[in-house]
């Protein structure tokens, strides 16, 4: 049973969003990097040469951006934790009645 019910859409919200957004960084910078790889080592399976022998510059810069989106996404991830700590903490645990001893027991998993 939720603790307050006026805030939790809210809640759910930021929850979800943090959600997606960190998908969608994580998304970019796999893409990222494996661009990355190929422009240092190119695909010989299709004729691609490598691309950071002439352009080094570039390469220097997308090594640095894709190292920064890890971090984003590092951040992201800690984000998701505390977004999720916040909107399953407005929720009591589970309980169920223990008919032989009319005793009402918190269940957690089985």
């Amino acid at each position: 049973m939720p603790r307050s019910s006026s805030t939790m859409p809210r809640v759910w919200t930021f929850f979800c969003l943090d959600q997606l957004l960190t998908y969608l960084v994580l998304a970019a910078g796999a893409v990222s990097a494996e661009v990355l790889y190929l422009a240092y080592n190119g695909d010989s399976a299709i004729t691609w040469s490598d691309a950071c022998s002439s352009y080094g510059g570039f390469c220097h810069r997308a090594t640095a951006s894709v190292i920064i989106t890890f971090f984003v996404v590092c951040f992201y991830i800690v984000l998701s934790l505390i977004s999720s700590y916040k909107l399953f903490t407005r929720f009591d645990p589970p309980s169920i009645v223990d008919s032989a001893k009319n005793l009402e027991v918190a269940v957690f998993g089985s």
